[in-house]
């Protein structure tokens, strides 16, 4: 990099030189060296972009991995003593490496906060398009935190799950002008539990955004284990459990949270000799998601050799979606 921008290389260098970034997932700094009329940042060897990935469709890494590299190198860097704004997180300052991570790259214009400090004061930065709300102001008096990230790190989320598209959408002036009016569209991402983590980082309103930890903790992250544990609980809840007077307005609450996925017939899914053990024959299970859902519950209640048999989210991947958006819908459980 030519000296003229010196004070930015320098900057880099300290940064990625600091011992709490060595063993998380930031890009690995290797030496520095300089000339008369330049300065040399050698980094770890790295494959590609994260925009040179998406743009040409090289579907072997998965998107959920990728997802989740992003967001451990954020934690890395807000996290830990002290705490460090990146400001510039784009689809090209993600580097995939040799063995498939996405590393968090180009730290020129990132920011130490000082200890028990939240807020970095400064002009604006960042590049047009991918720059959180509060950053557009026309006031010069731009307050940078760790949220402001949060923000940006949303719009990249959704650019990996979407295959690149951005989700605040527009050609160069619209897509400015709905970040600062808080306007998106997420028509291209189906997963709901992402498109909730997704929402909730790109909040116009930064207090409103979650923190780093709350993102890695979401239930998009959630193993199948933990995904079965909360349909049972939900199984268990009094309007799920009660038979006898069973609430229609669920019933439609839940079809519609289905987005169209038919569970009428969910009992084909299971042998014949399973569905006897469990279902009640004076009562047999309703052929609905409350249905589905209350057997689940004494599936694993009453028959936990049969439940340890039995890979629930793989005969019903879409399950766990509509009851969380339901269970969200109702304020959670």
């Amino acid at each position: 990099m030519s000296k003229t921008n010196y004070q930015v290389l320098k900057n880099e260098e300290v940064l990625l030189r600091h011992p709490k970034l060595y063993d998380s997932c930031v890009v690995k700094y290797v030496d520095f060296a300089e000339d008369e009329n330049f300065g040399y940042l050698c980094l770890q060897l790295c494959e590609y972009t994260l925009e040179e990935h998406i743009r040409n469709n090289d579907g072997i890494l998965h998107p959920e991995e990728l997802v989740l590299d992003v967001l451990e190198s954020l934690r890395a860097l807000h996290c830990k003593e002290p705490q460090i704004l990146h400001r510039d997180l784009k689809p090209q300052n993600v580097l995939i490496d040799v063995n498939g991570r996405a590393r968090l790259a180009d730290f020129g214009i990132s920011r130490r906060l000082p200890k028990n400090q939240t807020t970095y004061h400064t002009r604006s930065a960042g590049t047009e398009g991918w720059m959180a709300t509060e950053t557009l102001k026309e006031d010069g008096d731009i307050r940078y935190k760790s949220s402001t990230d949060i923000q940006v790190a949303g719009m990249l989320i959704y650019f990996i799950l979407s295959g690149g598209h951005h989700p605040f959408g527009g050609d160069r002036y619209k897509l400015m002008s709905n970040i600062k009016k808080g306007k998106y569209k997420l028509d291209n991402v189906q997963d709901v539990v992402a498109k909730d983590l997704i929402e909730r980082m790109i909040d116009k309103e930064p207090q409103n955004r979650p923190r780093v930890e709350e993102c890695l903790s979401h239930p998009y992250f959630w193993t199948s284990t933990k995904k079965v544990q909360y349909l049972r609980q939900v199984g268990n809840m009094k309007e799920v459990a009660s038979r006898q007077n069973v609430n229609q307005e669920l019933i439609l609450m839940l079809d519609e949270c289905a987005e169209g996925v038919l569970y009428n017939q969910w009992k084909t899914k299971f042998s014949p000799d399973l569905i006897q053990r469990v279902d009640d024959k004076k009562k047999p299970y309703p052929e609905n998601i409350l249905g589905l859902l209350r057997f689940m519950r004494n599936l694993h209640e009453h028959h936990p050799d049969d439940a340890a048999s039995v890979d629930l989210t793989s005969l019903f991947p879409d399950l766990f979606g509509c009851v969380y958006k339901f269970t969200i819908g109702k304020g959670g459980i």
